[in-house]
């Protein structure tokens, strides 16, 4: 006579003989589930934080480029001809530029590119008195290679960065195509 079995104090089901225990399907289905849900919004933050990034170096970027050209200004009492990360400019202001992003370009791509004020009488006077006389840092996007990637809304976050939360007036603005463009200061003497 076999004997008994003693009474487990755990909780667990009894096995059935035969069958072992795991997961059934709709476990299987929600586990599954609940990865991708957090996979997807993992990924979404991650996005957002590259975004803000960008953004925080865009600015700096800007900043510091329209530096050197504040500082050119200041020292030579004009600004230097337009110019983009292709067309050679003055050598002294080459080497300073050396040391920001002109020539690798923007985290949204596209090259950086200098305007410089143009006198009266030539075609683009009338853009240069709407910036009030003022050299402007561009970014453009003539590079297929190196498309930009700005949306309206990124212009909008870094406009509340850098300047008066309007893309229609203060120092940063869009311009041609929708492109950003960071209105420079005249050296006050």
């Amino acid at each position: 006579m076999p004997s008994p079995r003693p009474i487990s104090p755990s909780f667990s089901r009894p096995s059935r003989p035969g069958r072992t225990r795991g997961f059934t399907l709709p476990e299987l289905s929600l586990a599954a589930l609940v990865l991708v849900l957090a996979a997807g919004l993992i990924l979404s933050g991650m996005d957002r934080l590259r975004q803000r990034r960008n953004r925080a170096d865009f600015v700096q970027d800007l900043r510091a480029i329209a530096a050197v050209f504040e500082d050119y200004h200041r020292q030579n009492n004009r600004w230097p001809p337009s110019s983009s990360a292709e067309i050679a400019l003055p050598p002294a202001l080459a080497r300073a530029l050396a040391a920001t992003a002109w020539a690798k370009g923007s985290p949204f791509g596209g090259d950086y590119a200098w305007i410089a004020p143009e006198p009266a009488g030539t075609l683009g006077h009338d853009l240069a008195r709407s910036w009030g006389g003022r050299g402007v840092v561009t970014l453009t996007a003539f590079v297929p290679q190196f498309p930009l990637t700005l949306t309206r809304a990124d212009l909008q976050r870094i406009d509340r960065l850098i300047d008066d939360a309007n893309l229609a007036t203060g120092r940063f603005r869009t311009g041609f195509n929708g492109w950003p463009v960071y209105l420079l200061e005249a050296a006050k003497r």
